[in-house]
């Protein structure tokens, strides 16, 4: 069996590679709202008795993160568990916004699910995942964030919640797309009406910039942003592109404000009662797609911000010290309110200055 696993992730490795160098950033994908249509695929039906493993998140399809999950997470959790488990991946928030899906991941209607910031609020030290001004790069933020020390203390964490941490995924460089003008200053961020999640160091970082915040779920960024309900967004680049907000966001400014992870996290009674076999399988299926959607964000990246212009959006990349000294004081701010988030953040640097 594990010869036959360790082929499969080969293959589907190979798979991913050709999926981000192909033509899909050509054509932007279409959108009603932020809901996207996926590709026909042809799948093998599931064996009858096959026990599904829903997982949930909010990502486009296209993104890579969905694709990742399709093309390695899913068939290597099928064929290690020789069948005996299905994966079902519900994608642009099928299963409700964040917060809902996250709510039944730890209620255990959902199995699984990729979720970032809806519980910061309630358990500090998750803060640092999604936190701005912590960290430069994806690539520092991934790793340090996957270290056994940091991942302990999250994994540590989460099981308050009745959740099983099981890695930190890559969302991305975070930057700031608009309706009202293009951003060059931190002046220029003043009065601007920016959605952000119902998370507080969102808000904290947004009016730290002069921004005023609206705060309200993904799933109604499209709408709301065609209704004039906000005027700006702040998201990676191609979590822009993918959701098709870009349609009616003509400014954008990669200002890298927040390095964005999300978690990956079983609910815990599931996730305990697998097999020591099946949980093997599972462990390695997560080691993979933190790996392999870390590269494939990578790839893309730079070709979405490009695929962004051609499609009419205006970039423009602001100096980033000016913004970073406005909204670091958050960082000092949330240390002083949370000790759960102090001790992590004093981890994260510690480890940043080795």
């Amino acid at each position: 069996m594990k010869k036959r696993f360790l082929a499969m992730l080969t293959l589907a490795v190979m798979a991913l590679s050709l999926t981000a160098c192909g033509g899909s950033k050509d054509t932007p994908p279409k959108s009603e709202g932020s809901t996207q249509t996926p590709e026909t695929k042809t799948e093998a039906p599931a064996p009858a008795n096959a026990i599904p493993i829903k997982i949930a998140n909010y990502y486009a399809d296209t993104h890579p993160m969905n694709q990742v999950l399709n093309d390695v997470f899913k068939p290597m959790i099928e064929e290690g568990t020789e069948g005996r488990y299905t994966v079902e991946i519900y994608s642009n928030n099928a299963l409700g916004g964040e917060g809902e899906y996250t709510e039944g991941c730890r209620m255990g209607t959902v199995e699984a699910c990729i979720a970032g910031v809806m519980l910061s609020d309630q358990y500090p030290a998750l803060k640092v995942i999604n936190f701005p001004w912590v960290f430069d790069d994806v690539e520092s933020a991934s790793a340090l964030l996957n270290s056994e020390e940091i991942s302990s203390i999250l994994y540590n964490t989460m099981l308050d919640a009745n959740l099983v941490y099981k890695g930190a995924v890559v969302n991305g460089a975070r930057a700031i797309s608009n309706n009202v003008r293009p951003i060059n200053t931190l002046a220029d961020c003043k009065g601007i009406k920016i959605r952000v999640p119902e998370v507080s160091h969102f808000v904290s970082n947004a009016k730290a910039l002069g921004f005023n915040p609206v705060t309200m779920s993904m799933s109604e960024i499209f709408t709301s942003l065609q209704q004039g309900v906000i005027e700006a967004q702040e998201n990676p680049p191609t979590t822009l592109l993918t959701s098709g907000w870009y349609e009616v966001q003509p400014y954008l400014a990669i200002t890298n404000h927040q390095i964005s992870l999300d978690w990956i996290a079983f609910n815990k009674g599931f996730y305990e009662g697998l097999s020591d076999e099946d949980r093997a399988v599972v462990d390695a299926a997560c080691e993979a797609l933190v790996a392999e959607e870390l590269t494939a964000y990578v790839a893309s990246a730079e070709a979405d911000i490009a695929t962004l212009e051609e499609n009419g959006v205006a970039v423009t990349y602001p100096d980033r010290t000016e913004f970073k000294e406005a909204g670091a004081v958050v960082i000092d701010e949330f240390c002083d309110q949370y000790p759960a988030f102090k001790e992590i953040i004093e981890a994260v640097r510690g480890m940043q200055a080795q």
